[in-house]
C-alpha cells in the first residue's frame, strides 16, 4: 500500500504495529497509531479517517512530532534524523477543494517558490475523488477505500484479506470493536455537521433583526444558545 501510494520502494520493513501506541512521557499527551512501519532510513504511520476532518493539520503535527521522538535513539544527529511520512487516508474531502492527494509543502514566506526539505512529508488523501487521481492504481485503491469496489489486483487482495480478516475468531471482536467505532464517529459527524448548520441559520436570522425568541423556536435550538450566538454577532 505505500510503495504504490507513495511511489517509493520500502526496502526492508523493521517492524509493523497496528494501532501503535506512542506515550513517550507520562506528562504529555500519547497518540495511538493506526499502521507504523520502519525500514532501514524511513518511518511511515498511516491513519484511515472518515470524517472529523477539523483537527486534522493539527493531528499530523503532533503525529509527526510523536514519530521523531519514538524513533531517534540518544545522541542522534540531527542530520541523521529519518524521513518521515505523515499518511491521512480520508473517506471524504477534508479541504473541500474536490482533488484526491494534497501534499504538504514547505517554503520560506520571503521566498515562496523556495522548497525546504527537511525529510519530511504529510499527504491527505481524499478518496471521493478517487476519479481524478492520475495514478490509476492509486485511483483503485481510494475507489476501494470509498465504496469497497475491488477493480485491481491489488485491491481483490485487500478485499479477499478483509473478508479473511472479519471470518477469523481472532480478528472478530476487533472488527466488530472497530466497526462500532467507525459508527460512533459518522454519528459524531453528522451531529456537528447539523449544529455547525443550525448556528449558521440562527446567526443569519439574527443579522436579519429576528428575536432571539423566534430564532430559538424557528431553528429548534435553546434560547440561551441563541443568546450565545447573538454575543458573538456583537463582538
Amino acid at each position: 500500500m505505500l510503495e504504490l501510494l507513495l511511489g517509493i520502494k520500502v526496502r526492508d520493513i523493521q517492524y509493523i504495529q497496528s494501532e501503535h501506541p506512542l506515550d513517550d512521557y507520562y506528562e504529555t499527551r500519547g497518540v495511538r497509531m493506526d499502521v507504523f512501519v520502519q525500514d532501514s532510513d524511513k518511518v511511515f504511520n498511516m491513519e484511515m479517517q472518515t470524517g472529523d476532518y477539523d483537527d486534522l493539520l493539527m493531528r499530523s503535527r503532533y503525529y509527526l512530532s510523536a514519530a521523531d521522538i519514538s524513533t531517534t535513539p540518544r545522541r542522534t544527529r540531527f542530520n541523521d534524523l529519518k524521513e518521515t511520512y505523515i499518511l491521512f487516508i480520508c473517506k471524504d474531502d477534508p479541504f473541500k477543494h474536490e482533488i484526491p492527494l494534497y501534499t504538504e509543502q514547505k517554503t520560506f514566506r520571503e521566498l515562496p517558490l523556495v522548497e525546504i526539505d527537511d525529510k519530511t512529508h504529510k499527504l491527505f488523501y481524499n478518496c471521493s475523488a478517487y476519479a481524478k487521481a492520475a495514478d490509476e492504481e492509486v485511483s483503485s485503491v481510494l475507489e476501494f477505500i470509498y465504496n469497497l469496489k475491488a477493480k485491481s489486483k491489488f485491491t481483490k487482495k485487500l478485499q479477499d484479506s478483509v473478508t479473511l480478516a472479519k471470518a477469523e475468531p481472532m480478528f472478530k471482536d476487533e472488527y466488530m470493536y472497530f466497526a462500532d467505532i467507525l459508527e460512533d464517529e459518522v454519528e459524531k459527524a453528522q451531529e456537528i455537521g447539523a449544529q455547525k448548520k443550525a448556528d449558521e441559520d440562527a446567526i443569519a436570522l439574527l443579522k436579519e433583526g429576528d428575536s432571539i425568541e423566534k430564532v430559538a423556536r424557528c431553528i429548534g435550538i435553546s434560547l440561551e444558545h441563541v443568546k450565545e450566538l447573538a454575543e458573538q454577532i456583537k463582538k
